[in-house]
């Protein structure tokens, strides 16, 4: 008996049918009927991959099976657009079925046999197996309770690079959200890499080396990067292995250190320019996750080098895009955007919604560039009022599903419960819209119309280190006509 063991990333085509004659050797002649290929395919399902501890209805997800008599057969099971999806094939042998969350329990499987005389017959038979109810801490890190998130570079940090080299330390805790433990050397922003296209396989530029670059990751292990502008580039399917939130232990001439998290796999380069740095070209398939929260990523290829070694390795430094509770819930506090590039302001509706970054606004006229100055702007607060919005340091907690906001001392200003919807552009304006049951962000006034509170704001920007929001005050896309802004910062 040959085993094989195939972990199921559920979704995702592999192959389709395969032909035990022509293919795995000689057999006897054989010219099964449906019925008699379902009698001869038993399965049982276990809670360990040993097989040693069966499992009860929807208890486990490793499913043996045997043949008798011993006959090669293909299993499969079919993903959401109808593909076939390869479990195992041989006359018996070990898989793992991992349905998505919201699955049922009982998962049809398929028995596929090529007959001698290369007819093919299928059986279809059940198994109960375990459904989770969530995702796993690291999954829920990295596509957030939807299930799908995006993610972008990351380089307008601390470390001030989003791809680079540095030394392998060893020092796995020395990566924080967004420091890089023994860093030599990054581009400063995704541009930078148009002058290193030495390191990457073609020595051309496909649109990833810019700002707006970004990849999905989704439930069904799917990974897709795209340029700005939604072109796609590369894509492939991901596994997330070995996750330990402890960090897993690397040993080096007797001496063990805590190093990375888990292993980022990929089926194919997949991430944002997945290129070894000063390898003339040499493509990623397996990181080290070295940091992960849900709104930053690190990663690391270590070329081989020895932990303490300080021998070279590469390092990308990502953060998530796109409009969700997700990032508003992943950042501890937000407050005032105090970069020089306006937090509170007006401007013309250019009905541009790309033109919104992370720190443009698109048609922008005027604004003030920190909290404080807003204490001269009180005549746009209902009665003239300074609430304790108008501070520096004032901040906003999103937490589930309550916006809560606070003066620079952490009293207590306004709260109320929020949602985020709608999250595609529309008509190339908004990514989505936050709604508020009632005053709840800092300083919730629409400028020049005499302290009118907004609820419902149209989301520009988002990733996790920064927020824009607009009241349109009812002019049209293009229109020119004056709105308002409020842009935000992680704090």
């Amino acid at each position: 008996m040959k085993k094989i063991i195939l972990s199921l990333v559920a979704g995702v085509a592999i192959l389709s049918s395969c032909d035990p004659v022509s293919k795995y050797g000689d057999f006897e002649p054989n010219n099964y009927t449906e019925e008699q290929a379902a009698s001869c395919v038993s399965f049982k399902v276990y809670k360990d991959e040993a097989c040693t501890q069966e499992a009860g209805p929807a208890e486990g997800n490793y499913v043996k099976f045997t043949t008798s008599p011993a006959t090669s057969v293909s299993i499969l099971n079919k993903t959401a657009s109808g593909d076939d999806n390869l479990l195992a094939w041989g006359t018996g042998g070990v898989f793992k079925l991992s349905p998505k969350r919201g699955s049922s329990t009982d998962q049809e499987l398929i028995v596929r046999i090529v007959n001698s005389d290369n007819s093919t017959v299928e059986a279809k038979k059940n198994v109960s197996v375990f459904v989770k109810g969530d995702l796993d801490p690291e999954y829920k890190l990295l596509l957030g309770q939807a299930g799908k998130k995006s993610w972008t570079w990351d380089y307008d940090g601390p470390v001030g690079n989003c791809w680079g080299n540095g030394g392998h330390t060893g020092n796995g805790a020395g990566f924080t959200a967004r420091a890089v433990d023994g860093n030599w050397w990054g581009v400063s922003t995704p541009e930078g890499l148009l002058d290193q296209l030495q390191h990457s396989d073609t020595n051309q530029a496909c649109g990833e080396e810019a700002v707006g670059a970004y990849m999905t990751f989704d439930e069904d292990g799917n990974i897709t990067t795209c340029d700005p502008s939604g072109k796609v580039i590369r894509s492939g399917s991901y596994e997330i292995k070995n996750y330990n939130s402890e960090r897993n232990t690397v040993t080096f001439n007797g001496t063990d250190y805590k190093w990375q998290l888990g292993k980022l796999v990929t089926s194919a380069p997949a991430v944002l320019f997945p290129f070894s740095i000063n390898e003339g070209g040499k493509t990623v398939t397996e990181f080290d996750i070295m940091y992960l929260d849900a709104n930053h990523m690190t990663l690391v290829y270590t070329k081989g080098a020895a932990a303490s070694g300080w021998g070279e390795i590469t390092h990308w430094l990502f953060k998530s895009t796109g409009a969700s509770a997700d990032i508003l819930e992943g950042n501890e506090k937000w407050g005032w955007a105090d970069d020089g590039n306006g937090c509170w302001g007006n401007a013309g509706n250019s009905g541009n919604g790309a033109g919104y970054t992370a720190t443009g606004v698109d048609g922008k006229w005027w604004g003030v560039n920190k909290g404080s100055e807003l204490s001269t702007q009180l005549s746009h607060s209902e009665g003239g009022t300074d609430f304790g919005d108008a501070d520096d340091d004032a901040y906003m907690v999103f937490k589930d599903g309550t916006v809560t906001s606070y003066t620079g001392r952490g009293s207590q200003i306004r709260t109320a419960k929020y949602e985020v919807t709608n999250t595609n552009r529309v008509n190339n304006w908004e990514l989505g819209k936050l709604t508020t049951t009632a005053p709840g962000v800092l300083f919730p006034f629409s400028i020049n119309e005499g302290g009118k509170y907004v609820n419902e704001f149209d989301i520009m920007y988002m990733d996790g280190d920064n927020m824009t929001l607009v009241y349109t005050k009812g002019n049209g896309a293009g229109s020119w006509g004056e709105i308002t802004y409020w842009r935000f910062a992680a704090k």
